[in-house]
């Protein structure tokens, strides 16, 4: 940027724009009509310029209600080679009066700037927002009053008040939009899509700028994306390495602990078959049972064989047949049996013998099993809480003995005997 500021003489600091110096240009108010301002800016140039518009370097500002615009064109011979390859690419390249054109006044009058090598005068005519005409002149050629004098004669101005102020002209981007003030004056913007049009170089070159621009958008986009990626990516293999960690820690602390598991699975798989021995082993002790509670007397078990764990097949053999049946109805008044079929009833050698295949319901008679434990269980811990009361009592004082009273011996008692009948 500094040799920019060589090459041209009075060059301002460039920030966000190159602001050039505003002797280099001629300057026209333009009266909009319309939304199409490029095109009548165009028209009203190349009918006031005695050069072809290809020869000419320009640009134009429209003001913000739209019916007025600033235009301003130089020779490209203006500007040296030298010059013109020192121009930046990423900013803006515009006269340095615009920075001024925020200064409007409350009526009609003239604002002259005095800068470190130029004066430049600005006149308002009341009715437009933006100057209707601008002068700029070195120092060593025009004073502020005689300056003022003549941008108001261009102007159509008489007796207008006329205003001095210095400081330095700068430029700053604000959320892509151009600000352009002088030191302690009033800001004058550019907004961002009017950038290209207040820009005094070529449209090619304008073109390859925003397609520049656009790839940089792109490859600053992708950089972020894989920015991003990277940092995704380190903080899931700190995590990962984390994780890493305290699953090493779980592992020794789970090979600590491996006998204590051991054991524990031992104890559940004791417990599980405890239960499972509890809830489906065959009942066929208290299936005898039942059957036994009934038996006559008369009747003889020889054979018992429990069949799928619901079905108990008695073989038993009577002295009195008609027990058999009487056995049978007192059997199937049991809830837990679902019924009762007898077969082979033989009789031989004074016994009559005879089959009973007598069929179970295995949840009533486990439930029913269930309830007898349980029953047993509280009734023995009922006894042993008598017991415990009983031993903690403590023990009545012991009655001093009284003496037995003399006993008055008695006479022998002779037995007596029935006389047999005769």
């Amino acid at each position: 940027m500094s040799s920019l500021s060589n090459l041209i003489p009075g060059q301002t600091a460039p920030g966000a724009a190159a602001l050039l110096p505003g002797n280099r240009f001629f300057v026209r108010s333009v009266a909009l009509e319309g939304a199409d301002a490029t095109g009548q800016v165009a028209l009203a140039l190349e009918a006031l310029s005695p050069f072809p518009t290809e020869q000419m370097l320009v640009g134009h500002v429209v003001s913000a209600d739209g019916k007025q615009a600033l235009a301003y064109a130089a020779h490209r011979r203006r500007f040296t080679p030298e010059e013109s390859f020192a121009w930046p690419d990423d900013c803006q390249v515009i006269p340095e009066f615009l920075a001024l054109c925020g200064e409007r006044p409350s009526g009609g009058g003239v604002l002259v700037h005095r800068g470190t090598e130029r004066l430049i005068a600005l006149a308002w005519d009341g009715a437009n927002p933006l100057p209707v005409a601008i002068s700029v002149a070195d120092l060593a050629d025009a004073d502020e009053a005689g300056l003022g004098a003549e941008v108001a004669a261009r102007a159509g101005l008489t007796d207008a008040p006329v205003t001095t102020v210095t400081g330095a002209l700068q430029s700053e981007l604000k959320e892509a939009d151009l600000i352009l003030q002088r030191e302690g004056g009033k800001p004058f913007t550019v907004t961002q899509k009017s950038l290209d049009e207040a820009d005094i170089r070529d449209v090619d070159f304008l073109e390859a700028r925003r397609k520049k621009e656009r790839l940089n958008l792109v490859l600053w986009n992708l950089t972020r994306a894989a920015v991003a990626v990277l940092i995704v990516s380190l903080v899931m293999e700190v995590a990962a390495a984390g994780i890493g960690w305290r699953a090493g820690q779980l592992k020794t602390l789970n090979e600590s602990r491996q006998p204590d598991v051991v054991e524990i699975e031992a104890d559940q798989a004791t417990a599980s078959r405890i239960e499972e021995v509890r809830t489906k082993s065959p009942l066929a002790l208290e299936m005898l049972a039942i059957a036994n509670e009934q038996r006559p007397a008369t009747v003889e078990f020889t054979r018992i064989n429990c069949k799928v764990n619901t079905t108990l097949e008695i073989e038993a053999r009577t002295t009195n047949p008609s027990d058999i049946s009487a056995f049978e109805r007192a059997l199937k008044e049991y809830p837990e049996i679902s019924g009762v079929a007898s077969k082979d009833m033989r009789a031989r050698d004074n016994y009559t013998t005879f089959t009973f295949t007598i069929s179970f319901k295995v949840d009533v008679l486990r439930k029913a099993v269930a309830q007898a434990e349980a029953a047993k269980a509280k009734a023995d811990a009922d006894k042993a809480a008598e017991a415990a009361k009983a031993a903690a009592a403590p023990s009545p004082a012991t009655a001093p003995a009284i003496p037995a009273a003399p006993t008055t011996p008695t006479a022998p008692v002779a037995p007596v005997t029935t006389p047999a009948a005769k």
